[in-house]
This record gives structure tokens, sequence and C-alpha cells, in this order.
């Protein structure tokens, strides 16, 4: 039923604004057919059509629209709305390889998103850079596909002003960070407030959540960043943080190996 109606509304223009009309004030054909600029055959075809489906009724040669009519109108407004927020956050799901577990676009509706372009590839580093170096919190939680060495700086600073910070990253970048720079990677291990948590489990997106604010990082195959969403909805958050848990408790914590 919910697919006919769909598709009654989308089969011509004129019923959704016909909707939006009735919504304001009732009216007669004659009035609908001036107003939305219609033959007075269309309007009194689509009136009578909401009629036979309880969208409308008709009382004292005007119809009004009826409750069950006003429902259908909002919840049809929001599903155009949903897929125009879809649409326009393409540059971020695009890059979202499991579509099971993306963020519902109703949690990013207050959220700032970043994504490359071609003019501005790296818009979304710039973009997370300057928010965490803004950022003024206790906790912070990041999982990451990547170790990348611009974002270092930012969250050293934190750590420095005494957030303390878990980090979830692939088992293959924790080595690779180890290899390069053995002393440097025990000195953070060393970090009372930075804990270190490798996995073997693929990681497609990365997070970074904070007493407030929770921003979903989008890669591309290569590891380049493509985009930032930085939000405040709780829903987003509590999409993260559970997120972040499930990677965590099966992951493990590295260890330092001691001084050099």
């Amino acid at each position: 039923m919910a697919r006919e109606v769909v598709a009654f509304l989308a089969g011509s223009p004129d019923r959704l604004a016909l909707l939006d009309y009735l919504a304001e004030e009732p009216c007669a054909p004659r009035d609908v057919a001036d107003a939305l600029g219609v033959s007075g055959r269309s309007a009194q075809r689509n009136l009578a059509q909401f009629a036979d489906r309880g969208w409308a009724e008709k009382r004292d040669g005007a119809y009004h629209l009826t409750t069950r009519g006003r429902l259908v109108r909002e919840a049809y407004a929001d599903c155009l709305d949903r897929i125009d927020r879809i649409d326009d956050l393409a540059g971020f799901y695009e890059h979202l390889p499991d579509g099971d577990e993306a963020p519902d676009p109703a949690w990013l509706a207050d959220a700032t998103v970043v994504t490359a372009d071609p003019d501005h590839p790296q818009e979304p580093v710039t973009r997370y850079v300057d928010a965490v170096r803004s950022l003024d919190t206790d906790r912070v939680r990041m999982l990451s596909p990547v170790l990348s060495r611009i974002f270092e700086r930012p969250h050293a600073e934190l750590v420095r002003r005494g957030a303390s910070t878990d980090l979830i990253l692939p088992t293959d970048r924790v080595a690779a960070a180890r290899e390069r720079n053995p002393p440097k990677f025990e000195t953070v291990l060393a970090v009372p407030s930075v804990t270190l948590y490798e996995t073997d489990d693929p990681v497609d997106v990365g997070l970074t959540v904070t007493d407030d604010r929770t921003f979903v990082l989008a890669y591309d195959a290569d590891g380049h960043l493509r985009a930032c969403v930085d939000g405040t909805d709780p829903d987003l958050r509590a999409w993260a943080v559970d997120r972040f848990e499930d990677y965590r408790r099966a992951a493990a914590e590295v260890e330092g190996r001691g001084p050099f």
C-alpha cells in the first residue's frame, strides 16, 4: 500500500502541490484550478481521488484535508527531504563500503560535512585538523584505517592539555609505525593517557568521539581522506561509540618493548 501511495503522488507534481495547498486552507475545485494553474477537470479529478483515499473530505462545497491526509503529506515530504539529504551527502556515503553500518542521514542534519573535490582535495583534512585544535575535551576515542602524520600534531596537543586518548589501528599500521621510528613509537606508548590498540578486523571508516562532538571520516581505497563529518547529534555519537567499543572489545592493547 505504501508503495502505491508513493507511486500515486510521484505520478503527478500537481498532486503534491494540491496536498500542500489544502494544508493551508479548504478550497473548492475552482480555487485549486486557479491557484495551481491546472484545468478544472484535473483539479476535480485529483480532489475526488483524495476523497476516495480518505485524504480529503468535502463540506459546504469545499474540500478539507483530513488528519490522514496531513500525515500522508508530512510523511511524503519527509521522504523527499531524506532522499535529498542522501544526495547532498553523496561525497561522504560513496566512500563508506559497509552500507548496513552507515550513519543515518537524519543524524547528520545539523552536521558540517566537508568533501574533497578536484579543486580542494585537502579540504576534509584541513577541516579535521582545525576542528581537533579547537577541541576542549577530557577524552578522545579514535578508530582509524590509517596513521596520518598530519593528524599527529593536533592530537598530541590534546594529550598535552590532559585529554586521555584511546586509538584503534589496523595491525599492519601499528607494525609500520613501530618499524618507521621505534624510539618515537615507544615514547608514545609510555604516555599514561594514551592507549593504543591493534585490530585484525578491516577498518572502513574513521571515528573520533569526544565529550560532545563526533567526527566520521571517509577514506578512499588508497587511504586518502575524502570526507569529514563533524556533528553533535546524540544519536550519531551513540552510533560512533557503539562502533568504537565493538572494535575495542575485539582488539588487543599494544604493549611497549622497553627503552632502546
